[in-house]
């Protein structure tokens, strides 16, 4: 089965191809410039496969949450292919495959991507269970549950260094470890997770679009500009 995988929730693109005679992934850390890399970089894993895009069975995309931005390329991007093609597309969330790409951990594993405004998006998982469902929280928001485990926490994702700074200011006393690989490429972990999904429900819904989780600056502007109005009566 060809499958193609794309991760635009960071700064950091990830894609793989899955063909029935070979696999390649590709990270390319540019910046957020996923609007001129994504296309480019697809194509050039088509080519040194020898197949086109008509010969794709199955597409899968990290819906987030991440960047708005660049979750609105990867997702337009995976339907426009889909849809222009008739091919099949799942998505996955960005913290599930997050947690995926690690592997076996015998504990608990922190996925973390940061969110800016001194916030991260985040999620904890251990042995197949949610712990922390996917938020946009702070350390002070996951202390209490690290404090729980026996085992120490196993920090994740492309800001676990940063996050794991941040608890240690707050509480040093709590076991951490942080994954030396990271940020790690999702494309394996998402093909796995978007396969495994789309044999159990099918492909997605036409309507389903990324997951942001936090709104918009434009749209907490717009209330913002909302409620002074009706403060100042108008």
């Amino acid at each position: 089965m060809n499958i193609l995988s794309a991760d635009t929730s960071t700064q950091i693109l990830s894609l793989a191809l899955l063909t029935s005679s070979s696999y390649e992934e590709r990270l390319v850390d540019g910046n957020f410039s996923h609007s001129e890399d994504l296309l480019p970089e697809i194509e050039a894993l088509l080519k040194r496969a020898g197949i086109g895009l008509k010969d794709l069975e199955l597409l899968i995309v990290a819906k987030g949450p991440g960047s708005f931005t660049g979750l609105r390329i990867g997702m337009a991007s995976m339907k426009g292919i889909a849809s222009a093609l008739s091919i099949p597309l799942v998505s996955v969330p960005t913290l599930d495959a997050t947690a995926e790409a690690v592997g076996i951990y015998p504990g608990a594993i922190l996925s973390v991507i940061d969110a800016k405004r001194k916030k991260f998006y985040l999620s904890m998982k251990k042995g197949g269970d949610t712990v922390i469902a996917d938020r946009d929280g702070t350390e002070e928001d996951v202390i209490p549950f690290l404090k729980k485990e026996k085992e120490p926490v196993l920090i994740t994702g492309p800001d676990a260094l940063l996050f794991a700074e941040r608890i240690s200011k707050k509480d040093d006393a709590i076991p951490l470890l942080i994954d030396p690989e990271a940020p790690r490429n999702l494309s394996k972990a998402l093909i796995a997770l978007g396969l495994e999904k789309y044999r159990r429900d099918g492909a997605d819904d036409i309507g389903e679009g990324p997951v942001y989780i936090r709104r918009s600056d434009a749209e907490e502007a717009l209330e913002k500009k909302i409620m002074e109005r009706k403060q100042n009566g108008m």
